[in-house]
């Protein structure tokens, strides 16, 4: 659902990720895409990305963005205010 929404670079890295099975990094680097051009992929449900998140431990630690913590959680509950 993201494909169209975040830039053909920053797929290829999420999907290279997803493909090598590191699971944790390809949603980190989907979350990084999707914050950068501050859009949701259709159907988003901040609640089970929220799950997603603390499943893979993304409030403990990050590999990419020391920052994306506070980022996801401003970028989803943006999208709360919004529906």
């Amino acid at each position: 659902m993201s494909k169209l929404i975040i830039l053909p670079d920053g797929l290829e890295g999420v999907l290279h990720f997803f493909e090598h099975g590191e699971y944790e990094m390809a949603f980190e680097g989907l979350i990084i895409e999707l914050t950068n051009v501050a859009l949701y992929p259709k159907g988003f449900k901040y609640s089970e990305w929220f799950s997603l998140a603390l499943h893979y431990k993304l409030n403990v630690e990050s590999v990419f963005d020391v920052n994306i913590w506070f980022k996801f959680k401003q970028w989803g509950e943006a999208h709360q205010k919004n529906i």
